[in-house]
């Protein structure tokens, strides 16, 4: 169990979020190399596990995932937990 307390209302707020991320990713349909990365990194938040998947160099997984999503809520919310895990990286 997890170390933090936490609400009921919270818990349940957890769980919508949770549940339409993996709605999200499972139900993701790439459609070309670039929707593929942000699938497979949804997947396995690795960009070398995607640089080998993919068989693309991690130079572009990174450009892709931290380029700007258009109209992608997957490549947005990709975006966001990239730049949030890589933010001291990057100072």
């Amino acid at each position: 169990m997890a170390s933090k307390f936490i609400t009921l209302d919270r818990a349940k707020s957890e769980i919508k979020r949770l549940q339409y991320y993996v709605n999200l990713v499972e139900t993701y349909e790439p459609i070309n190399l670039e929707q593929e990365i942000i699938k497979e990194y949804a997947k396995t938040s690795s960009i070398p596990e995607v640089s080998k998947r993919l068989n693309v160099s991690y130079e572009k997984v990174v450009e892709v995932i931290s380029s700007r999503g258009k109209e992608d809520e997957l490549h947005k919310i990709m975006r966001s937990w990239y730049m949030h895990k890589t933010k001291n990286q990057r100072k």
